[in-house]
């Protein structure tokens, strides 16, 4: 059953400020983000749902358009969560006090500067052939996937996130996720490397 998007912006408007509390209210309790972030996330989603709209890459939906947009608000969370993951500094807190402290989960990423340009390329390859296989799979899979593996999230927090019934059922899904990423490497790398 597809359900019809608002196509006026006074309509998207309107919606997007009824549905602005709900989602803030679940962001806040599933995801250790601060208030200032989250009208960041909220603007950046809701901008994100304007453009669907109107480029007329979203044009009907199976689910409710508050369960799409909340959908997309995740996402949105999800990446800003990434992001800031990622820009870890080198030096922990206690640097300071000891400027020797080099943190060492850093260990490999210094290691790479000192690896040859054919280990380093070998790599990259290896990292896009990873990057093309996770694209290439269904959505459920990508969430799980990138939800586990990516941003470190728990079976019973990606449940929660992505609707599913309960933990187990995403450990089952991530296990067949996992083989399928698997057989496919495994052929892509064979045909690729010989």
């Amino acid at each position: 059953m597809n359900k019809e998007i608002p196509i006026r912006d006074k309509e998207l408007n309107l919606f997007i400020s009824t549905e602005r509390e709900r989602v803030l209210s679940y962001l806040r309790k599933k995801f250790s983000v601060t208030d200032n972030d989250l009208d960041d996330i909220f603007q950046e989603a809701s901008m994100a749902l304007f453009l669907n709209v109107r480029e007329g890459k979203l044009t009907t939906l199976s689910s409710s358009l508050g369960t799409y947009f909340m959908k997309v608000c995740i996402n949105q969370t999800l990446k800003f969560l990434g992001k800031r993951k990622k820009s870890v500094p080198l030096f922990n807190e206690n640097a300071i006090v000891n400027p020797n402290a080099v943190r060492n989960d850093k260990i490999d990423e210094l290691y790479g500067f000192c690896m040859d340009t054919e280990e380093t390329d070998r790599k990259l390859r290896m990292e896009k052939l990873v990057n093309n296989i996770i694209a290439s799979m269904t959505d459920t899979c990508k969430n799980i996937l990138h939800g586990y593996y990516w941003n470190d999230y728990s079976t019973s927090t990606i449940a929660d996130i992505f609707n599913f019934t309960d933990a187990n059922s995403v450990k089952t899904q991530k296990y067949k996720c996992a083989k399928k990423f698997r057989e496919k490497y495994n052929e892509l790398k064979n045909k690729i490397y010989g």
